[in-house]
């Protein structure tokens, strides 16, 4: 799906979920939530020639597939997070949308740790075990 097309369904979506806002909330809430998981299934799908580029360039940089896996799951956090995020807070749900903005930066954070150490192990290597 093309950016013409995602903003297209995007600007429908919404359309949509306004006029049918003022006899149904619900319906309302639902018809945009679905139209947001459309629109990001779709990218989703588009992602895997990414994937193989990613692949090509480990190939031929000689890089550790470990810090790249970390860091795609740690980008991976935080579209999932946003997606979450603009859902809660479209629901009403302010609350909601900081707790869980909160637990995706926990979330990254956890998952870096390993890509932390590394750095600090060579960083303590190259001083000599000294900082």
């Amino acid at each position: 799906m093309n950016i013409i097309s995602i903003t297209m369904l995007g600007v429908l979506t919404a359309l949509l979920s306004l006029s049918i806002r003022r006899y149904n909330a619900e319906i309302s809430l639902i018809i945009a939530i679905a139209g947001c998981v459309i629109i990001f299934l779709s990218v989703l799908l588009s992602l895997s020639s990414a994937f193989e580029t990613v692949k090509s360039i480990l190939a031929t940089a000689y890089v550790s597939t470990e810090y790249i896996v970390i860091l795609l799951k740690a980008v991976g956090i935080c579209f999932l997070t946003e997606f979450a995020c603009d859902c809660c807070t479209d629901a009403g749900q302010r609350a909601l949308a900081g707790n869980v903005s909160l637990a995706g930066k926990i979330l990254v954070l956890v998952t870096t740790i390993p890509l932390y150490q590394d750095i600090l192990n060579t960083v303590l290597s190259l001083t000599g075990g000294a900082v």
